[in-house]
């Protein structure tokens, strides 16, 4: 499983509204999804399939996941707006100072209005980098300067940086708000299935999510399958399958879960034992008084509801993974 990790790397993005530097149009990103870069990004063609990618937006780390695919663009037009003395693409826009923009680049730090600027167009080519079927959330907020104690590189304008992957366990331990082991967390059919190519099941899963949805409420009512009844408004659909590897919303392929349960599902810190219909909680959360009342007990659907046996299974298998070393 070490091929998934040879390479790490932070991407980093930047909101519209901390966007200060005009030196292009900026990027389509779509955080928890795919990252959108070109050819002028520093590091741009060492990037690959089954790296680690840490995703920061401004000053906070967002997640992390493992890429899946890139898209390749070649040949495609850019805008760039260059500083008019050293003709580099670094610049900011400052708010209390005129000139309005100041050059990043150190050996010029040439000050310009925006008419001065140079406008020309330039040929690149562009990369989108998907990661969505093994995203995973920041379990806590963790200050970028964290994260810049794992970088390989001191620049800190590149967009992309080189991450120490011998020093990430720690930092996605924490990241992830659980302890994480690629090697046993991801079995080999898991990899197969997320180096698969499958680009767009995360959009085909959040386009069909309400519907699955609706159909887990009509199926079980406004029940939590572990905790019994809930306000509609806290209650989510949970699919029992990796959606990379079946992309369809099976109507007993799910559970209605409150949202703290539901993350703690898709984490593999909970689960069903398809044998018993029982609830197995990770150790970890033993020390959780809410959660720890769960372990043992059953499963708040019965009848003609139960959920797929062999679905269960599959979920149960890949959390004991997780519950071997949480």
């Amino acid at each position: 499983m070490t091929s998934i990790a040879e390479q790490a790397w932070v991407f980093i993005t930047i909101s519209d509204g901390e966007r200060s530097s005009s030196a292009h149009e900026g990027y389509d990103d779509s955080v928890g999804i795919y990252y959108s870069y070109d050819s002028n990004v520093a590091q741009s063609r060492r990037v690959r399939t089954g790296d680690i990618v840490i995703i920061r937006v401004d000053s906070d780390v967002a997640g992390w996941g493992i890429i899946e695919h890139i898209d390749v663009v070649p040949d495609q037009s850019k805008l760039m707006i260059r500083c008019p003395s050293c003709q580099k693409a670094r610049h900011h826009r400052r708010t209390r100072l005129l000139p309005t923009y100041k050059c990043d680049n150190h050996a010029c730090g040439h000050e310009f209005e925006e008419n001065e600027a140079i406008r020309e167009f330039e040929s690149v080519t562009t990369f989108r980098a998907y990661y969505a079927n093994t995203w995973t959330e920041a379990a806590r907020p963790i200050d970028f300067r964290e994260l810049a104690e794992l970088q390989t590189s001191t620049s800190t304008f590149n967009a992309i940086r080189p991450l120490d992957p011998t020093l990430l366990p720690p930092f996605l331990d924490k990241l992830s708000g659980r302890d994480v082991n690629i090697s046993v967390d991801f079995s080999t059919d898991d990899v197969r299935n997320i180096l698969g190519g499958h680009v767009e099941t995360v959009v085909r899963r959040r386009r069909g999510q309400r519907a699955f949805r609706f159909e887990m409420m009509r199926r079980y009512g406004e029940q939590c399958a572990f905790s019994g009844s809930q306000p509609p408004q806290a209650l989510e659909a949970a699919h029992l399958y990796s959606f990379a590897k079946r992309p369809e919303h099976r109507s007993d392929g799910g559970l209605l879960l409150r949202r703290d349960y539901h993350s703690l599902f898709d984490a593999k810190l909970l689960a069903v034992n398809p044998r018993s219909l029982k609830i197995e909680i990770a150790p970890c959360l033993s020390k959780y008084p809410s959660y720890k009342k769960l372990d043992g007990s059953a499963l708040r659907i019965q009848g003609e509801s139960t959920p797929s046996f062999e679905l269960l299974g599959e979920h149960y298998e890949q959390a004991l993974r997780v519950f071997s070393h949480n």
